[in-house]
């Protein structure tokens, strides 16, 4: 034969051969092979399941001269309403299905079974019955048969009763139902190779995934691992709640029963989409006071509950109450305090377009791209935003429709910041750092203040605070800066101790334009810091105190922390610049004279730098 004719006999005129086609779907974009278990699951509870178990058998094999456990087999067997034979065969074809029209519940793409199986696994079979186990039909995939070109169709299903050892291991064998089995497993595709691993993993993901179904008593998932026979392990899915609104035995004590965060708000965005008005629920959370007090003056980010947080930052994107995506683009990166707040926006399968929901139901892809995009990018010279709007419905695309939401989104989530950073007032500076005395800088600072007075007294500065005096104080404290009960009492009782002129506050101001405020209370000058200026958290917000572990950060981490300080401060007085050059010859030259005048305070404060 020549390398023409051999050539010729390697051609397949189809338009998708199925050769080719089966080794591009394994490659289909499953993160890893708990989200791939997800499709089945969905398919499950699609069928009405209330109760869904996975299995995972793993044996011994010798590997690089020891030996390991490895997971040979991997199935899922459910109570759901089980499948006729047309409806089984379907079920086993790329992008068919029964569901392909039904916007009403998590399934519709017909690609679940067979792409999240074969992304796994050489072999797929299926039994399903829906008059007792004994009427099982059966059918199934292989890999070598197709890629052979011997399989080109889907078996036709025939009786086969569900296997004794299916039954002898399942807790809950129905009527009617599913069994899914993986064999011929591909370990290099598999995200974990022993079953414990496989399944505690799968854990947690099906356990945040179908949290509502779950927490509702809607849904059971058992998921056990068995070795040679014998059960290795056996547990039940648990809820795992990004909001932390619903408690966790996951969590350590008071949280696995008490919620670790609180409910700020909920509400409902409507879309107006081909002539139907569609609600999207929103939810947003943010971490209890409890979270502070449990750490015990320690940073909250280094107990347990904080690193557990950690590992549920971001948006929770649901559709029909199951969780797509726990969506990070909405999340300051470097920030650790984008730990302590939670997001939830669920929406209804009929606006899947809208959102960019993808056939393996791991994103929502026109959403996620609004986490980065704000709407004055979009808009032409003299656009308003309902322009920006207009403009991008008319052109089709989906970003018209979600842009309000997303812009509530992102002014929702600063709001949640401005709460957290507020969880941290009286945290930093005149709070305590060695037993009955201030820290630091706010020794250094009263002296200095002292000091200055003996040179330019103020009127007043030597009469001592009254018992009427610390009330206001208080008062002020709890009322106006809402510091908790317990570190307002513990800055008065400082403030009396060792007989403070000045201290250091933070609050919320009404705006985010003035960055401090000076008050006199009693004989008492409040600086108190406004935590909604831009340069607060470039300048204060490099050590959160009550959110981390600072000897954990790098040198780099340090390093572009102590940068962003800096460069703050120098836009800080760039910004006095332009004030002065704006206010005109005359009152420039007063405005000098005030930056003198201060400039030389500020010398003479800064001066005994070893009190520092």
């Amino acid at each position: 034969m020549n390398d023409q004719s051999a050539q010729q006999d390697l051609f397949d005129p189809q338009i998708i051969p199925s050769r080719l086609a089966i080794t591009a779907m394994r490659d289909s974009g499953y993160k890893n092979t708990a989200y791939a278990l997800a499709e089945l699951i969905d398919n499950a509870q699609q069928a009405n399941a209330t109760m869904i178990e996975v299995f995972c058998f793993q044996k011994q094999e010798f590997v690089q001269q020891r030996t390991r456990s490895r997971v040979s087999e991997i199935a899922v067997i459910d109570n759901g309403n089980g499948m006729a034979p047309r409806t089984l065969r379907m079920a086993l074809q790329f992008g068919n299905g029964t569901r392909l029209n039904d916007r009403t519940g998590i399934g519709r793409f017909g690609m679940g079974l067979p792409n999240a199986s074969i992304s796994q696994a050489r072999r797929l079979d299926v039994w399903s019955w829906q008059n007792g186990p004994d009427n099982a039909i059966h059918t199934y995939l292989d890999l070598d048969d197709i890629e052979a070109g011997t399989m080109v169709m889907v078996p036709e299903p025939s009786h086969d009763p569900l296997p004794e050892h299916w039954r002898s291991v399942s807790e809950d064998i129905g009527k009617s139902g599913t069994l899914v089995v993986w064999s011929e497993l591909d370990l290099n595709r598999l995200t974990w190779k022993s079953a414990k691993a496989t399944l505690s993993n799968t854990a947690r993901l099906v356990g945040r995934i179908y949290r509502h179904f779950i927490a509702g008593g809607r849904l059971s998932i058992r998921l056990c691992a068995f070795e040679e026979g014998a059960i290795a392990s056996d547990a039940y899915a648990v809820v795992e709640d990004p909001l932390y609104l619903i408690p966790s035995p996951t969590l350590p004590a008071p949280f696995n029963t008490t919620p670790m965060f609180r409910e700020v708000s909920e509400s409902f965005e409507e879309i107006e989409y081909k002539g139907v008005t569609h609600k999207v629920r929103v939810k947003y959370s943010v971490a209890s006071q409890a979270t502070i007090d449990q750490a015990g003056g320690n940073d909250r980010g280094r107990t347990a509950y904080g690193a557990h947080a950690r590992g549920n930052i971001g948006v929770s994107v649901l559709r029909a109450g199951r969780e797509l995506m726990l969506d990070q683009g909405w999340c300051i990166g470097y920030d650790p305090r984008e730990r302590w707040w939670g997001a939830e926006v669920e929406f209804p399968p009929a606006i899947d377009e809208l959102f960019g929901v993808t056939n393996n139901k791991q994103a929502a892809t026109h959403f996620a791209e609004l986490a980065t995009v704000d709407w004055h990018e979009l808009a032409e010279q003299g656009d308003e935003f309902r322009d920006v709007v207009r403009h991008l419905k008319d052109e089709g695309d989906p970003r018209g429709w979600l842009l309000g939401l997303a812009d509530s989104i992102r002014r929702n989530l600063d709001e949640l910041r401005d709460v957290i950073k507020g969880q941290a007032a009286g945290t930093r500076s005149t709070r305590r750092t060695r037993h009955d005395a201030p820290d630091d800088v706010t020794s250094a600072t009263n002296k200095a203040w002292k000091d200055r007075s003996k040179e330019r007294p103020i009127e007043g500065d030597e009469k001592p605070n009254t018992p009427e005096d610390l009330a206001e104080i208080k008062t002020d404290l709890t009322d106006n800066k809402e510091y908790s009960e317990a570190d307002a009492e513990d800055i008065v009782a400082l403030i009396k101790e060792a007989d403070l002129k000045v201290i250091f506050l933070e609050a919320e101001f009404p705006d985010r334009y003035q960055l401090f405020s000076v008050e006199m209370k009693g004989n008492v000058t409040e600086v108190t810091f406004n935590r909604r200026h831009p340069a607060f958290d470039d300048i204060f917000g490099t050590i959160n105190t009550v959110d981390e572990d600072m000897k954990a950060l790098t040198r780099e981490e340090l390093i572009d922390r102590l940068t962003r300080a800096v460069n703050a401060s120098k836009i800080i007085f760039a910004a006095w610049a332009r004030y002065e050059r704006e206010a005109g010859v005359d009152r420039a030259k007063a405005l000098q004279k005030v930056r003198f005048d201060w400039g030389q305070i500020a010398s003479q404060f800064l001066q005994p730098e070893d009190d520092l």
